[in-house]
Order: C-alpha cells, then sequence, then structure tokens
C-alpha cells in the first residue's frame, strides 16, 4: 500500500504540451459550436484601401451550424492547407538560417565582440543585447538563440556575473526587438497579411517601440548585473549550484574572410528586405526568395560552391521546422471550426461589447492584457497570429481603433509577456541550459514586464490618438 502512495506521489501533474492543448482547444471549439448561438457580422469590400472590413452595428443570428466528430476530425487538414502560404515561408526560412548558423559567422562575430570588449563589461552587455534584439526585430531570431546561452554563461560568470545575466543577455535581448519586431516576418507580418494590412507598413512607430524596449531591458540588466558584481550574494541564484552542461563555444573563433562576406550578405538581405517591402510591396513569396538567395550565396561560400552540402544543411533546417509548421496548422484548425461553426463573429461581438463602452486608449490597452494572457496557453507567436489577428482585426473595426494599433497589440502581448510565461519553448530552453528555476527567473523578470507594458501602452495610447494607419 505504501508502494503504491509512492508511486501516486510520483505521477505529478505535466503541462500539456503546445500540440496537445491546440488539439484541445479545437475540440473544445467544436463543443461551443453546439452552445454560442451562430451570428454573423455584414461585411464591404472598401475598393480604396482593399480590404474587407466588419460593419459595426450588423451582428445578427444566424442558424446554428454545429461542427460534427468527422468535421473536427478534417479540421486539422484543412487548417494546414489553409495555412499552407505561411508553413511554406516558415519551412524556407528554417532551412536558409540553418545554412547561415552552419557557416559559423554569428559566433565568429560574436566570440570577437566579447574578447574585444574584455573589461569593459557595460559595453559588452549594452552590445550584445543590442545584436541579438536587431536579430529579432528583423529575420524573427529567437529559437536561434539556444547555443549561445552556454557560451554567454560561461562568459558571465567569468566577468562576475551570473546565469541570470547571461540568460538575459539572449533572451531579453532577443525579445526587445521581436516583440516591437519592425520587419519581423513572423509576428507583425503574418499578423499584418491576416489584418489586410500592407507589409511592415507602421515601421517608425515600432522602431521607436523597439529602441525604448531595448533601452529599458539594458538598465534592467546593468542594474542587476552591477549589483550581482558588487556583492555576490545578492543574486537570485547564488544558492544554487550548477555545473552548466553542453558544448561550450570556442572563444578563439576565428573571423575569417569568408565570415565578414556572409555577414555583409547578411546585412544586404536586412537592407533589401525593407527596401523591397517599402517599396515594391513584397510579401511572403518575394521575402522568400530574397532568403532563398542569400542562403544559397552563403552556402556556396561557406561549402566551397559543394552543391549537395548546402541543400543537405537546409533540409536539415527546413526539418527541424516541422513541429512548428504543424502547430500553425493546428492554430488555423480552431479558426476553421470557429468560422465552419457560424460562432466566431458571436465571439467578436461579445468581446466588443464591454470594449465598446471605454475609452479607445482603454479599449487598445484592454486587447493588449487580452492577448498577454492568451499568450500563457498559445505561446507560439505565428499560432497566435493565425487564431487570434482575425478577431482582433474583426474587432478594432467595432470599437474604433485602427487595425494597425491592433496588430501593435497583439504584437507586444505576444512578445514581451514570453519572458513570464512557463510554456514558452525558448524561455524554457534558456533556463534549463543555465540552471536558473522558473521562480527565481521570474523575480528578475517579472519587473521588467511591468517597465514594458507601461513603455507599450503609452505607445498605444499614442497609436490610437495619432490615428495610426494606413487603417
Amino acid at each position: 500500500m505504501a508502494q503504491v502512495e509512492m508511486e501516486v506521489k510520483k505521477r505529478k501533474f505535466k503541462m500539456p504540451t503546445t500540440a496537445s492543448l491546440l488539439m484541445l482547444m479545437i475540440l473544445f471549439s467544436s463543443i461551443l459550436t453546439y452552445i454560442v448561438p451562430a451570428g454573423e457580422f455584414e461585411r464591404v469590400f472598401d475598393e480604396a484601401t482593399k480590404r474587407t472590413l466588419v460593419v459595426a452595428g450588423t451582428f445578427a443570428k444566424v442558424d446554428q451550424s454545429p461542427i460534427g466528430f468527422w468535421k473536427v476530425l478534417s479540421s486539422i487538414f484543412e487548417g494546414i492547407v489553409n495555412a499552407s502560404e505561411i508553413i511554406a515561408f516558415v519551412f524556407v526560412v528554417g532551412g536558409v538560417f540553418a545554412v547561415v548558423v552552419k557557416s559559423g559567422a554569428i559566433n565568429a562575430a560574436l566570440g570577437k565582440l566579447i574578447k574585444k570588449l574584455s573589461g569593459r563589461e557595460n559595453v559588452l552587455i549594452i552590445l550584445v543585447m543590442t545584436a541579438f534584439a536587431a536579430g529579432g526585430a528583423s529575420f524573427g531570431m529567437a529559437e536561434e538563440t539556444l547555443p549561445f546561452v552556454t557560451l554567454l554563461v560561461a562568459t558571465c560568470l567569468a566577468l562576475g556575473y551570473d546565469r541570470i545575466v547571461a540568460v538575459s543577455l539572449v533572451c531579453i535581448g532577443v525579445y526587445a526587438g521581436y516583440s516591437a519586431g519592425p520587419i519581423n516576418p513572423f509576428n507583425v507580418g503574418i499578423a499584418q497579411g491576416i489584418a489586410e494590412l500592407p507589409l511592415f507598413s507602421g515601421i517608425g512607430l515600432r522602431t521607436i517601440l523597439m529602441l525604448g524596449g531595448l533601452i529599458i531591458a539594458i538598465h534592467h540588466t546593468l542594474r542587476y548585473a552591477k549589483k550581482v558584481k558588487e556583492n555576490p550574494e545578492k543574486s537570485l541564484v547564488a544558492d544554487i549550484k550548477h555545473n552548466v552542461d553542453g558544448k561550450e563555444f570556442d572563444m578563439d573563433y576565428e573571423l575569417t574572410g569568408k565570415h565578414k562576406i556572409i555577414l555583409i550578405m547578411i546585412v544586404l538581405t536586412l537592407i533589401g528586405l525593407v527596401f523591397g517591402v517599402l517599396h515594391y510591396g513584397w510579401y511572403l513569396s518575394e521575402i522568400s526568395a530574397l532568403f532563398m538567395l542569400m542562403g544559397i550565396v552563403v552556402g556556396m561560400i561557406n561549402f566551397d560552391c559543394n552543391f549537395n552540402e548546402f541543400t543537405e544543411e537546409f533540409l536539415k533546417g527546413a526539418g527541424e521546422m516541422t513541429t512548428a509548421a504543424l502547430l500553425i496548422g493546428f492554430s488555423r484548425a480552431i479558426l476553421v471550426v470557429l468560422e465552419n461553426g457560424k460562432i466566431m463573429d458571436t465571439i467578436v461581438y461579445a468581446l466588443s461589447l464591454p470594449l465598446q463602452s471605454l475609452n479607445s486608449v482603454f479599449a487598445a490597452w484592454g486587447m493588449y492584457f487580452a492577448q498577454g494572457l492568451i499568450n500563457f496557453i498559445l505561446p507560439s507567436s505565428t499560432g497566435q497570429a493565425v487564431v487570434v489577428m482575425p478577431i482582433m482585426a474583426s474587432l478594432s473595426d467595432i470599437i474604433g481603433v485602427t487595425r494597425q494599433v491592433a496588430v501593435q497589440a497583439f504584437q507586444a502581448g505576444d512578445g514581451y509577456w514570453n519572458m513570464i510565461t512557463p510554456t514558452h519553448p525558448v524561455l524554457m530552453a534558456s533556463l534549463g541550459m543555465a540552471g536558473v528555476p522558473f521562480g527565481r527567473w521570474f523575480k528578475f523578470a517579472g519587473p521588467l514586464v511591468l517597465k514594458w507594458t507601461v513603455w507599450i501602452m503609452f505607445i498605444l495610447a499614442v497609436g490610437v490618438m495619432t490615428n495610426w494607419g494606413p487603417f
């Protein structure tokens, strides 16, 4: 009997995986089609802006259209098909960045930077966080940062800091850029596409958001780092011993001529991305072509024109994105069920009722906080965009805020709150590699997210008051 009780105690509750949550949400959505009254808004196509608008005040009940078991099963297939353009883009980018990372150019540049700034720790923290922020803001860098955790843990410990500072340099650095994402194709690009906004429109205010968020993040990290350096006992992980597991980066990694050319190619690709989007209206197809060009050039340089090695590395990187691609399809399946069951508009209408009575600024803030809470359930940026943005875009039409504001509320609620979300894979993997318990990390990152929240609320207020657009 005692043995049975011990076995029961060992069976601790495990947080469902993202895939499990999405499957349950698909099933739950189908159940809602039997309970929630079906309804629809009238929609009109605006020739001037080439977008479909929800007409406020036109919500009406329609015949119930419940989704049966067979349709639930087929919704996953439909979701993958409907999200095929986004999924294809994810595969291309995953393959290209595997080639770039394999070249070692980024590792070599970071290693050289660390060596060069030895003894100037504050400058090192500022530049490393800025570099990661630039990667998050432009290429949507996130999972690609994980290999740097081990390197920076070793570096920070050698400089008299702790493991929390190391994780901050990587995670908080990259998400300071990712969460504003002036030209991030994974969150703002996909969200704007769903909201029918011109790709990367609103780049000016987003850049201001990113710079402000980065300054706040750097200041927060520097204050903590200084406190730990002056008194190691004040470290939040001072009582936790941990041997960093994993391969350490070679600090003497030589920055070769090939590496320099590859880094120049990355910069030129960024410039081309911004120019193409702003001047020629590029979207996922054209951006994928640009990334493929960069990948081929980098591959040919790194592999000495061995096309077989390039394609093998590309396929390996694309293969690693399979889970992310399927999660996007699962996310779209939720939307398929809600739309086919004709309850998506009912949900939008129900959400709009309390927000319509609020000032537009407060309504925008409400959208931000709602998205932050959703992020705890569904931590995938692209997955959230697929599920949430059709609702947020329709909601913005009704409550009188621009779709650009709605995209930013989604983007910030998703990105900034990732730093305190225990289901977020990048954060949890980084903490695991550094040996930092989530509770200790929360004590460090929680106050930062509050600071970021004040900043994004200010930016959203500016967006509402200036009618941030184009619409």
